[in-house]
């Protein structure tokens, strides 16, 4: 894109309320090439200029353009495409610049411009000056200025193409349909690696251990991890078993060393609630060694009473049940040790 003020200087008569900005066509400039003005490129131009939606500066000596006090001569309020007779404004002179134009202490005007450098085709319009200087050399300075701008871009575009030709892996002479190539495959490359991440189930160390495939999915490795958890379930449930067996053999052995202390007579049911019970299930070694060490009979008398002979029915006698009440045996147990 290249910044001109145009060098073919058109002359005004009077104050005009509206003037031609920029012929249809081929737009000659002295010391450049032709710029081209079109059905396409002047819609663009009043759309831009409708989008500002401000008024564009009419000013002197291109003022604007050089960055000091740019007081205006008049204000451009509307720009319209007559077709072949080019681009016209709409304009509202201020009093000054109307005295000026009238008393022709003012009789050019010099529209600035924006060109594409491929086909030279107009893209904007910045502003327009009145100038009295319609010899070209007069705007060289400005001209210079713009082309030593143009100039430095061009080699910061060079610098920059060449550094992305190297990050690309290109060779020097690569044109730009070869960068163009270059940068969409690897715009395609980093998509599908950005989708690819989204698909990733467990880093590769996981999945060596879990023992599944490297492609393998989330439903597949899931599934891996359900089957690993049930043996520790049922590890679970056979350790709660174990204990319970050990709880109900606990209890059955308490229950074979107080039947045989009370068969014997080496304790009684008031000593068994206060102690002996508790101790035959938590200890029954020291239950042993202290209850079932003594003498039969120690404590509850056991001589001279006689056991019943069982029946073919297992029955128990009225003497033996008493005696059994007063010891606090049951008859299941009775008759468990007395076989």
């Amino acid at each position: 894109m290249k910044h001109l003020i145009l060098s073919v200087l058109k002359e005004m008569t009077g104050a005009p309320t509206e003037f031609q900005i920029l012929p249809w066509g081929k737009i000659d400039i002295s010391g450049d090439e032709p710029a081209y003005l079109y059905d396409q490129e002047a819609a663009a131009l009043i759309e831009e200029f409708k989008e500002r939606g401000n008024d564009m500066v009419v000013d002197y000596e291109h003022q604007t353009m050089q960055y000091v006090q740019a007081p205006a001569a008049g204000w451009i309020k509307r720009l319209v495409w007559k077709g072949t007779e080019g681009l016209w404004a709409v304009v509202e002179w201020t009093g000054k610049a109307a005295e000026y134009l009238s008393s022709r202490e003012y009789r050019y005007f010099s529209p600035v411009i924006w060109i594409t450098a491929k086909d030279r085709r107009v893209i904007l319009l910045e502003n327009v000056a009145l100038t009295n200087q319609p010899k070209i050399n007069n705007l060289k300075p400005l001209m210079a200025k713009m082309r030593h701008e143009d100039n430095q871009n061009q080699e910061r575009e060079e610098i920059m193409i060449a550094k992305l030709k190297k990050l690309l892996g290109l060779a020097n002479e690569a044109g730009e349909d070869k960068i163009e190539e270059a940068v969409t495959q690897l715009v395609a490359k980093n998509t599908k690696l950005e989708a690819d991440a989204t698909k990733v189930v467990a880093c590769k160390e996981v999945m060596v251990a879990l023992g599944a495939k490297e492609d393998a999915g989330k439903d597949e490795v899931v599934q891996i991890v359900a089957s690993l958890k049930a043996p520790a379930d049922v590890a679970k449930t056979l350790s709660l078993e174990v204990t319970a067996l050990k709880q109900k053999i606990a209890a059955m052995e308490q229950e074979d060393l107080i039947s045989l202390a009370l068969k014997e007579g080496k304790t009684s049911p008031e000593e068994l609630d206060k102690w002996g019970r508790d101790l035959a299930g938590k200890a029954p070694e020291q239950f042993r060694q202290i209850v079932l060490s003594r003498p039969a009979g120690s404590v509850i008398p056991v001589d001279g009473i006689k056991i019943a002979a069982k029946d073919t029915q297992g029955a128990v006698d009225a003497a033996q049940r008493s005696i059994n009440e007063m010891m606090g045996i049951d008859e299941e147990t009775f008759k468990k040790y007395n076989k």
